[in-house]
């Protein structure tokens, strides 16, 4: 499924000249891990691959079974790293390096990290008027639950929009660096940090569902525009 393309403000490199190359991101989600079967929250929290999550990594591999990747990159978090590894190695990409980008972490949730999921979002929304996240996100951007979340922590440690956002572009210039002209490359990352740059590249994709672990995303970058090819597949 083709996305219509949205400009990309974010790949102007940090010298302020524009980016002039094509590549394309295969964006991919990690497997299971035992905190999303438990159903917490978990943003820097580093719980490993569930046996499903082992299974969601290889199943990932199957849908980019023909592709040959020239650079891989995962967040720093096991989770996408040990996802990443799978990938390459199913895919006879094995050779490749995986270099860990802590930018493109998922959101720190701060007082919340490892908490019931359902609880920690009723705590944060009811005191707005909403029932939930779903609720809130039908009013609001994945951005503003970032502000919702910093505001109720009571260390306020968890990532505000700002941060997040600056965290997570600062990322995808690090991978518009990194790339060569016509590569392909393999990023590992998380569900609210995929979510949120989908939402900035395209706002007309509905994102405020869940992706799946091991869902598959491809961006390409043509120039200083970025185009999603495909969403959660």
């Amino acid at each position: 499924m083709r996305f219509s393309c949205a400009a990309l403000f974010i790949i102007k490199l940090k010298l302020g000249s524009v980016l002039i190359k094509n590549f394309t991101v295969y964006l991919i989600r990690h497997g299971e891990t035992y905190l999303n079967k438990y159903d917490r929250m978990q943003g820097w929290a580093d719980a490993p691959l569930t046996p499903q999550g082992i299974e969601d990594a290889h199943m990932a591999a199957k849908k980019v079974q023909d592709v040959h990747f020239d650079q891989a990159f995962s967040s720093d978090l096991t989770r996408a790293v040990h996802t990443a590894h799978i990938i390459l190695d199913d895919t006879k990409n094995d050779a490749l390096k995986v270099t860990q980008l802590p930018n493109i972490r998922e959101a720190f949730f701060g007082y919340f990290e490892g908490a019931n999921g359902p609880e920690t979002w009723d705590t944060i929304c009811r005191p707005l008027g909403y029932n939930g996240i779903d609720d809130f996100l039908k009013d609001h951007t994945f951005y503003e639950t970032r502000d919702a979340m910093h505001a109720a922590d009571p260390f306020h440690d968890a990532e505000d929009a700002q941060a997040f956002k600056k965290r997570i572009l600062a990322g995808i210039d690090q991978l518009a660096e990194k790339a060569n002209d016509g590569e392909t490359l393999l990023v590992v990352s998380h569900m609210d940090a995929i979510r949120s740059l989908i939402q900035l590249l395209n706002p007309q994709i509905d994102v405020h569902l869940p992706i799946k672990n091991g869902s598959l995303n491809i961006l390409n970058f043509t120039d200083n525009q970025a185009e999603v090819v495909a969403y959660d597949k």
